[in-house]
């Protein structure tokens, strides 16, 4: 799904919507833009190209946040009757979480599942290694394509070359059966299988 933006679109604010895979890790997908239900829709559209569609009998599972965008863009894409989706809201006060509420928005994903944790964590990562994602800071880059671009190589990295415990998310996922550096990212042809 390509989306045309304006000159507007492109500079300012900017946003990143990220899947993340819990079971393996995988950095599966990202959106970068405004906070507008096109940049949602954009993550849903990668992560239907680059998954198996769902069916009633193997479903697919979303944790978010309470960001309604979310409950809107996933019946885009896939069978509401095939998805189970939840969503963990963080309470606040002044801007301070105070505590969660978990709720059940399609299927019926049980709810000590209904978790955001692992890309809570991923996003702690995200801002220690690149300045633009960090809250209330004046190191940012300022067009989206910059941020694209800062969201591929970590995505790479995290993906591909950066291990814990002996193998990386690629690996769990079988698309890889070793760990790549970045000799081999830039000067091997790659394919599957590798």
């Amino acid at each position: 799904m390509e989306l045309k933006y304006t000159q507007d679109f492109e500079q300012g604010d900017a946003y990143s919507f990220l899947a993340y895979k819990r079971e393996t890790d995988f950095f599966e997908a990202f959106s970068v833009g405004k906070w507008i239900q096109e940049t949602c829709d954009e993550l849903y559209s990668l992560i239907a190209e680059r998954t198996q569609q769902p069916t009633y009998y193997n479903k697919i599972n979303f944790c978010t946040d309470g960001n309604e965008q979310n409950e809107n863009a996933i019946p885009k894409f896939f069978n509401k009757d095939c998805v189970n989706y939840g969503q963990v809201i963080k309470d606040k006060e002044k801007q301070i979480v105070i505590g969660i509420h978990k709720r059940k928005i399609f299927g019926n994903i049980p709810f000590d599942e209904i978790a955001i944790n692992n890309v809570d964590g991923f996003c702690s990562k995200l801002r220690a290694r690149a300045g633009c994602f960090v809250r209330k800071t004046r190191n940012f880059a300022k067009r989206r394509n910059q941020i694209k671009n800062i969201l591929h190589i970590i995505q790479t990295n995290h993906n591909f070359v950066e291990a814990v415990k002996g193998d990386t998310p690629a690996m769990r996922e079988g698309l890889t059966k070793s760990i790549l550096s970045w000799n081999d990212v830039f000067n091997k042809r790659l394919s599957f299988g590798i």
